[in-house]
């Protein structure tokens, strides 16, 4: 009997998964979470620390507090500003290691069932927020998952995702906008997605060319128009996957027979005929490139960490967009080592957020597998199964009625009731008041401090009761 690829894969998985279940002690024991520090209340840059790194990352712990203090935010900043994935702990890269859905190519993956397709890049996506070193990647990789939203239910899009968020959305999350946007416009994902797959020479689909302004460049208010619409979707005709027999199936490809050759006027500039494929790249360098596609993306990257900045904010890091070429580690260095960050209001949590800030606070030891999944699909956010393409919300108004279900899933994981996912409050408490020890380790706070004293007056029953009351509190609901 010969044995295809995906079914030695799935032998070697198999036989690894376990291999890992005869050493949940080891890895639990790996997991667990530091003591309290004695000195917690003199902490360095307590508050303020707290605030910058809680919206800088997934949700703050008292060991990244710790990173942060011996570094200094200059220092912590350019680390995160360079992910590399050695850098990771040994641990992390074990639990990244063996997912199907990365280890073969799109056209392989056909007789997955799209379910299991989405379980796996949830579970990926869990663990990388959870436990990554890098974290401020991995929240600009959820922040393009929603600007380039891609509905992972929509004809084979979710066989191209694991390509689409590997090679795309992660490799260039904290580069150049103009590469990033050029990646996506060839991604299989994204052309099957808005149907620009479907663009020919004289019957021309304007469905990818529309986002492209509206959401992925210029904004709804960026000064193009439905004859704007009209050209762009002219630029990209001939942009397509390949699916030619005895071809390498499911690539992006260019048909010059289906490309619209003549002359082009988008924005007031003329794209002279004959370009080919070039005119595509023309001119997504042009929008990457406008300064209302600078505003627009600015505006949004400051939603994303913070409830809201002054105009003056957003301007001057558009001037820095376009001063270094649409450099988004540039731009994240001056909003995040501004003033204005930390005074800013905070935003509030959406689900994969507050799970994520949850599961860290704890120091929870997960798979990020289905049963965590399932309450994240209660609270709203299922990832990669938006329907539109403008991705999740952001907002309180998007997102107050989930507070039930974030509930449900605080007492949940406090009382150890979801499968796959374990938090030892006992260790995490140590030799303190149950209620002291779990509010300084949550928010990461003096035990003086004002929420923490108002907090510390709504606690009783178990310890995983008051747990589940501090995760539940209006004051964890905000970064």
């Amino acid at each position: 009997m010969q044995l295809t690829r995906r079914e030695c894969l799935h032998l070697g998985l198999v036989a690894g998964a376990g291999l890992l279940s005869g050493c949940q002690s080891v890895l639990r024991r790996a997991m667990a979470p530091p003591p309290l520090v004695a000195g917690l209340t003199t902490r360095r840059g307590l508050p303020d620390d707290t605030i910058w790194l809680n919206r800088v990352t997934f949700g703050v712990t008292l060991t990244e507090l710790d990173r942060l203090a011996e570094m200094g935010r200059v220092a912590y900043l350019e680390q995160q500003l360079h992910p590399n994935e050695e850098g990771e702990e040994w641990l992390v890269r074990l639990r990244l290691r063996g997912f199907e859905i990365f280890q073969v190519a799109p056209a392989e993956l056909g007789d997955l069932p799209v379910p299991e397709v989405l379980r796996q890049l949830q579970q990926h996506a869990v663990l990388r927020a959870v436990y990554s070193r890098y974290q401020l990647q991995e929240r600009m990789v959820d922040f393009w998952r929603d600007h380039f939203n891609v509905d992972a239910r929509k004809g084979l899009c979710a066989y191209y995702l694991p390509q689409y968020e590997r090679d795309v959305l992660r490799r260039y999350a904290l580069g150049k906008f103009p590469d990033l946007l050029k990646a996506t416009a060839r991604s299989p994902a994204m052309l099957l997605y808005l149907d620009n797959y479907r663009n020919r020479r004289g019957v021309p689909n304007e469905n990818y060319a529309r986002e492209l302004m509206e959401l992925h460049t210029l904004g709804v208010h960026g000064g193009y128009t439905q004859k704007d619409v009209q050209e762009v979707a002219r630029s990209f005709t001939g942009w397509t996957v390949e699916e030619r027999f005895l071809r390498p199936r499911g690539r992006f490809r260019f048909d010059p027979s289906q490309h619209d050759d003549g002359e082009k006027h988008i924005l007031g500039r003329r794209i002279p005929a004959g370009g080919g494929e070039d005119e595509g790249e023309q001119v997504l360098q042009m929008l990457a490139m406008h300064p209302s596609t600078a505003r627009h993306l600015c505006a949004k990257l400051c939603a994303h960490f913070v409830a809201q900045v002054p105009g003056t904010t957003v301007r001057r890091l558009s001037e820095v967009y376009l001063s270094t070429g649409g450099d988004i580690s540039e731009v994240l260095r001056e909003l995040l080592l501004s003033e204005e960050f930390l005074q800013s209001p905070p935003a509030f949590k959406r689900p994969f957020d507050y799970m994520v800030s949850a599961l860290r606070a704890l120091y929870a030891l997960t798979d990020g597998n289905r049963p965590l999944q399932e309450h994240l699909d209660k609270m709203g956010q299922p990832l990669y199964q938006w329907p539109l393409p403008d991705g999740y919300p952001q907002g309180e108004e998007a997102w107050k009625g989930t507070l039930l279900a974030r509930w449900n899933f605080a007492i949940a994981l406090c009382a150890n009731e979801i499968r796959g996912t374990y938090v030892d409050l006992p260790a995490l408490v140590g030799k303190m008041p149950a209620g002291d020890a779990l509010l300084q380790t949550v928010f990461c706070l003096p035990p003086d401090a004002p929420p923490l004293r108002l907090l510390r007056e709504r606690l009783h029953g178990t310890l995983a009761q008051q747990a589940a009351l501090i995760l539940a509190s209006p004051e964890f609901q905000w970064r």
